[in-house]
């Protein structure tokens, strides 16, 4: 069960670090610059993958994700290529509200040490 769990972490290491790079390198998109993978979450029916995404000061989250959702088949097969695997998730890209969360909780700190 463990070596399992470890192909599992690996594999998601590997995912992470290939998309990064496909899209620092691949996309031509402007509204795009700058987007960061946080984390990758295997979905409940182990069938796809959730890639957390985020970029520090962005007005609308919702048309990144949906943009990054329209290329998504792209960033698919150049995975596929890469890592010859017999079963490969699906991907699917959601906002990573967590550090827009973490910035409130540090201001709401701030105002507390402040006042």
């Amino acid at each position: 069960m463990a070596n399992r769990s470890s192909g599992k972490d690996r594999l998601q290491k590997d995912i992470h670090r290939l998309l990064t790079t496909l899209m620092q390198r691949e996309i031509d998109d402007p509204k795009l610059f700058g987007i960061a993978v946080t984390r990758l979450e295997p979905s409940k029916a182990k069938q796809g993958m959730t890639v957390f995404v985020h970029r520090m000061d962005e007005d609308d989250p919702a048309t990144v994700v949906e943009r990054l959702n329209r290329i998504c088949p792209h960033f698919e097969h150049e995975l596929r290529k890469a890592l010859p695997k017999r079963r490969f998730p699906s991907l699917r890209f959601r906002w990573d509200d967590a550090f827009d969360r973490s910035g409130a909780v540090n201001d709401l700190l701030s105002r507390i040490g402040n006042g």
